[in-house]
């Protein structure tokens, strides 16, 4: 019997190469673009008292996509085994933060916003999603096929 450990496929750290890029993009949209992104992307009014407070956050968000672009780029190229691992850890960080930020903002008045960076995040989040079920089913036949052996 074979007791080698599965590898992750190849694509799913590929797939997070490229997840790294885009969160790279996205860095340099919510910080050297900030402005533009701000007005054109997110559609947010800089006309008010809150301007300077709205562009700060969105930086400090763009601050998280550099290091998680950066992130993302090293695993997939120094630590393929844990790829798996983010790949599935990715959306349910999403999906759990959404979740506090509905409950959060609930007596608020909703947003005017139209946060034009959520067409790209849905897609995202689906890449991500399914990339790390391919790849955990991929890695499960792998396991049964070296179990047989």
């Amino acid at each position: 019997m074979n007791k080698e450990k599965t590898k992750v496929p190849k694509f799913v750290w590929v797939v997070l190469i490229v997840l790294g890029s885009i969160d790279l993009v996205r860095g340099f949209m919510h910080t050297v673009a900030l402005e533009y992104a701000a007005i054109n992307i997110a559609g947010l009014d800089l006309t008010t008292s809150t301007a300077a407070e709205q562009l700060r956050l969105l930086g400090v968000f763009g601050i998280s996509n550099w290091i998680t672009g950066v992130t993302f780029i090293l695993i997939a190229l120094k630590a393929k085994d844990i790829s798996i691992h983010i790949m599935g850890l990715i959306p349910l960080a999403y999906g759990l933060s959404g979740i506090a930020m509905r409950i959060n903002t609930a007596g608020y008045v909703q947003t005017t916003a139209n946060w034009g960076g959520l067409y790209m995040m849905v897609p995202y989040l689906l890449v991500c999603g399914i990339t790390f079920i391919a790849g955990v089913i991929v890695m499960r036949a792998e396991n049964k096929k070296q179990a047989a052996s």
